[in-house]
């Protein structure tokens, strides 16, 4: 791991995270990690953003990195795009226009080459890391894109080795 950190360091890498379980906390329920209402059709009125809490090892890296080159794609079966944006903005300062949504997962990889190919068109594929907590949507990411990977406990281990 220690390449694909190098490789977050510079100023000129692109990074692409995951919110849930990676950006945020997966700790929405009362009694389990996710949120006992979930798949239900009361969930889609409960704003589980409002109180979230940024996570401080990715707060300090979006903080010296800039959120230039942040983008964000996350799963939203909930209709919560909005209530996530917002969170992401006020908790990270990534803009709305850098956070992207999908019901299936398997989009992600595809939404991914998307916002390269807009934003960085041309950029090598080593310069762009995709965060996620998931290990089936890093291995997606792995055989689909060429991009870099990591799972977002790589900021933890980097702090906690300083």
């Amino acid at each position: 791991m220690g390449k694909v950190w190098d490789i977050l360091q510079e100023k000129d890498t692109v990074v692409l995270f995951d919110v849930d379980g990676t950006l945020t906390s997966y700790n929405y329920g009362e009694y389990h990690a996710h949120h006992e209402l979930d798949f239900t059709p009361g969930f889609r009125d409960v704003n589980i953003y409002a109180d979230c809490r940024r996570l401080t090892p990715l707060w300090e890296y979006i903080g010296e990195h800039g959120t230039e080159r942040i983008f964000c794609i996350s799963m939203e079966p909930h209709g919560h795009e909005a209530w996530k944006s917002e969170m992401l903005m006020r908790l990270y300062g990534i803009p709305g226009d850098h956070c992207f949504y999908t019901t299936d997962p398997d989009e992600k990889p595809l939404i991914a080459k998307r916002i390269i190919d807009t934003w960085f068109p041309g950029i090598s594929p080593r310069k762009v890391v995709c965060v996620d907590d998931n290990d089936v949507t890093l291995g997606r990411y792995m055989k689909e894109t060429g991009f870099c990977t990591a799972h977002p406990m790589i900021f933890m281990e980097h702090i906690s080795r300083s």
